[in-house]
């Protein structure tokens, strides 16, 4: 089982990297299970910086009376509007062309000829404001801002996986094309800043993304970064993180902000009970974060996500707010605060199965390079009732009285940098597994034979019997079984580890005393320790033999510090008797979470000749009934198969992702069509 490693700067465990297939809009399930998973900038960037420990700035009280005094009486509050919206691209998201009509010596072109860029834009990109500020207007329509409302329009676009931004200002899609007055890319896993001086989307030079309020953050309780912040007026200047400034105030005018300044809610400031979820969660990070001074504008006011499933009270009490409940504090440079050397590091140790409930150690180590921070263990998900007896140590042992699965989590925080986490997972025994797994499929020659892949997760070697039947399956009513299956075992490498012909040729008695011996004396076994690992196990007939065979894997040894972990089988695939049935058993007590693929177009890129072009996958229970069917993977569950990176590469092969509770399974993969062809049918157990 791999450690659960990506922890992002609030110790919140993001599981896999995500994975997007489609461009995806910000206002669904899809994009909040994608952005849920992603670090946004860097754990030590300013957007991600925990400034509630920072100095007030000695003139603080001028600068906050300075912004008061800048507005209207009847705009003096903070105001949430509804404004910047995004979408997340694939890595392969086709290039459009877009010229930046007035701002193109200060944008990044990204491989366009000057003065256009080269974006990704795909045709459901999402104008500012959309869907909540622009009435009945079709998201084409705004668009193309058929009524010439104007405005900024800003538009954003995201790649996870190659980790960019482009931001844009002005944007529209003109009967020749998209244009826009300028565009700035930036790394989602970097602090570089783009060249001084030049703008963004916003004044300041800043991008825009990271700082916005959205709904999945919400919903969780906490918004994990700093804000974006709007005030009337500026001084002609800029501080880091901001590179930009728009502005006639002499810098020396330092009682007006600069941009960049760091505004934070004061810590006395009282969040209501009755408030809303998203409320908390925005004055939370208020607190913990502030904002940054990004624009100019006539209010007091932050960027939220125009996203249509906030409720319409969702945010009403954020303008009951007087600016003079703000601050103004120090602010952190390039190489200072998170970004200064001596950054404390963690590691709480590899992953541990356990075949009984009893205390287990924690062996995590801390590097302290100021020699001072605050060490702890915390349990992070799991049953009730663990007992840490030091979780100022990194260290130590906790006390675990009921089986399940726990994740600890262990953090080092000096009070400077952005803490330092870890995370171990601690399996009890009984716990879910994939075990003694099964493939029925129809056994050809040269590419045709069936192929079948296992892995071993754990820390320790496993004996398993792998067999290969066929004669025997005529008791079951197969017409035509493979008549001699010779057996071959290989290790990831491809070295050959062991083959079988017949069973009785060796090992048959340990084999008998298992209760593991096939019924034919033709059919092929062979029992192994196995290191855990890759492996693979190819059926194929002797004297290029044909017809259905059965390869089964069985796990001697469920309760070991090692399982049995992801499985698949290759082999040809047609209707009635020549679908591929692939069986395993989740052992318990607890459910497990399983992919299960099938496969065939892309098996073309692995060299194969023949292989289904539309694999159809059902999955049944031990009582035979059907409890889950897919035949393209994106009909259903798009975001999370995409989230556990797992997400088939062609459309048109199937995907479950599914939690199991213990019991025996069975996959069937056919062919839409019904001609035969080589198909793949996997299944991987999410740790």
């Amino acid at each position: 089982m791999a450690r659960a490693e990506r922890i992002n700067h609030e110790g919140r465990i993001l599981g896999p990297a995500p994975v997007v297939t489609v461009p995806t809009l910000f206002n669904t399930a899809a994009a909040d299970a994608i952005v849920s998973a992603m670090q946004i900038m860097p754990r030590e960037n300013p957007w991600n910086e925990d400034i509630s420990r920072r100095s007030v700035l000695a003139n603080s009280d001028a600068i906050i009376a300075q912004i008061t005094s800048d507005l209207s009486a009847n705009r003096r509050t903070l105001r949430p509007f509804y404004e910047m919206n995004y979408v997340l691209v694939p890595d392969n998201q086709p290039r459009v062309t877009i010229p930046f009509l007035d701002y193109p010596d200060e944008s990044d072109l990204d491989g366009g000829p000057y003065p256009k860029g080269s974006y990704p834009i795909p045709s459901n990109m999402p104008i500012e404001t959309w869907p909540r500020g622009t009435g009945n207007l079709t998201l084409q329509q705004w668009q193309q801002d058929v009524n010439n409302t104007g405005g900024d329009r800003h538009g954003i676009m995201v790649a996870p996986g190659a980790g960019f931004i482009w931001e844009t200002w002005q944007m529209k899609l003109a009967p020749s094309g998209w244009q826009s007055s300028n565009g700035a890319k930036f790394k989602l896993n970097s602090n570089a800043l783009r060249p001084a001086g030049w703008t963004s989307g916003d004044a300041a030079g800043l991008p825009m993304f990271p700082a916005l309020v959205r709904y999945d953050e919400c919903q969780r309780g906490m918004v994990e970064h700093a804000m974006r912040i709007v005030v009337a007026k500026s001084r002609r200047e800029y501080i880091y993180p901001a590179n930009h400034y728009a502005s006639s105030i002499p810098a020396s005018s330092t009682n007006y902000p600069a941009m960049g300044q760091r505004v934070r809610l004061k810590s006395g400031f009282v969040i209501q009970d009755n408030w809303t979820t998203e409320e908390k969660a925005v004055l939370r990070a208020l607190k913990k974060y502030g904002a940054l001074v990004a624009d100019n504008g006539n209010f007091f006011s932050i960027s939220v996500c125009p996203d249509d499933r906030f409720a319409a009270n969702a945010f009403d009490h954020l303008s009951t707010i007087g600016i003079s409940n703000f601050e103004i504090v120090q602010t952190t440079g390039a190489t200072e605060g998170p970004r200064s050397v001596g950054a404390a590091s963690v590691d709480a140790g590899p992953d541990q199965f356990l075949e009984a409930a009893t205390n287990v150690t924690l062996n995590g180590t801390a590097n302290v390079p100021s020699g001072n921070a605050a060490i702890l263990w915390k349990v992070y998900s799991g049953p009730p009732g663990v007992v840490v007896a030091n979780p100022n140590q990194a260290s130590t042992t906790a006390t675990i009285a009921t089986p399940g699965t726990y994740t600890f989590l262990l953090s080092a925080e000096d009070g400077v940098h952005a803490v330092a986490y870890d995370a171990v997972v601690v399996r009890v025994t009984g716990q879910d597994a994939l075990a003694n797994i099964s493939t029925r499929v129809q056994v050809g020659t040269g590419n045709n034979i069936a192929i079948g892949g296992f892995i071993i997760v754990g820390n320790t070697a496993k004996q398993v019997v792998v067999r290969g039947l066929g004669p025997s399956l005529a008791a079951g009513g197969v017409a035509v079984p493979l008549g001699d299956p010779v057996l071959d075992l290989y290790d990831g490498g491809g070295n050959l580890l062991q083959s079988n012909d017949n069973w009785q040729e060796t090992q048959a008695q340990s084999l008998r005393d298992l209760h593991l011996a096939p019924t034919n004396d033709s059919e092929s076994a062979i029992l192994r320790s196995l290191a855990p690992g890759a492996y693979t196990v190819a059926l194929r007939g002797q004297n290029s033999g044909s017809g259905v065979g059965l390869v089964e894997v069985y796990d001697l040894q469920e309760s070991a510090q090692s399982k049995l972990g992801n499985i698949s089988t290759r082999g040809l695939v047609g209707v009635g008797e020549n679908v591929m049935i692939g069986g395993t058993i989740v052992t318990g007590p607890e459910s497990a979470r399983v992919v299960f693929r099938g496969l065939g177009p892309s098996l073309a890129a692995a060299g194969i000749a023949n292989p289904i072009s539309d694999p159809q996958l059902e999955l049944f229970n031990a009582n035979g009934n059907k409890i889950a069917a897919n035949n393209n993977w994106k009909e259903s569950q798009p975001g999370a198969i995409a989230l556990t990176g797992l997400a088939p590469t062609n459309d048109l092969e199937s995907a479950i992702l599914i939690d199991l509770p213990p019991g025996n399974y069975t996959a069937v993969v056919s062919q839409a069509s019904g001609a035969l062809g080589v198909a793949l049918v996997e299944a991987y157990h999410l740790q």
